[in-house]
């Protein structure tokens, strides 16, 4: 019996060796797809596997760990994605054609000194979708601010039908119109 569990917990660590330490440990960057693509709920749940990626209903298990920077200036640096991201996000909600004009908006402004602002893959946006609630009861991390509960990606499903995130429920889906709000990001050349 002793052998049988000295063997279980053995194959325990192993697993959550591989599984669960930082990828930010590694000190290499996991990169993500930053192009936008239609997608199936199947290529998500794919998605979801491969990046180790929390969905409250189709990977429980997933524990994709960041590592958040604040910078200061309204932005949040992803260490372990290269990813910059606004802290804040959109003031409203809106569709996902006035997302885009949104981006523009963010460009033509140069938010935060950088004009390369663009609406997150679903890719992206799981990567900040963490299993356990935090701040404002939302399913991402403190850095963040809580009215985003809510943000569209650039991928979209089919005809009229975008996915987008919901930090509300911890969870990934695809929509046809609504108004949901934006946290835009970028990409930190290495």
């Amino acid at each position: 019996m002793k052998r049988i569990i000295v063997s279980f917990l053995v194959t325990l660590v192993f697993i959550l060796v591989t599984l669960y330490i930082p990828n930010a440990m590694s000190g290499e960057r996991i990169h993500l797809r930053s192009q936008a693509k239609q997608l199936s709920d199947k290529d998500v749940m794919s998605m979801l596997v491969k990046y180790n990626f929390f969905d409250r209903t189709k990977n429980k298990k997933g524990a994709f760990t960041n590592d958040f920077v604040d910078n200061g200036d309204g932005t949040v640096t992803d260490r372990a994605t290269g990813l910059m991201w606004q802290k804040d996000g959109s003031p409203d909600g809106m569709t996902w054609l006035q997302a885009k004009e949104y981006i523009n908006n963010l460009n033509r402004e140069r938010f935060a000194g950088y004009a390369d602002w663009r609406l997150p893959t679903i890719e992206e946006l799981a990567s900040l979708l963490k299993i356990s609630r935090a701040k404002g009861n939302l399913y991402i991390g403190p850095v963040f601010s809580a009215k985003q509960e809510f943000c569209w990606s650039a991928d979209i499903f089919g005809p009229d039908m975008a996915w987008y995130a919901s930090f509300k429920a911890g969870m990934i889906r695809h929509i046809y119109h609504f108004y949901y709000f934006v946290r835009a990001t970028r990409s930190i050349p290495e």
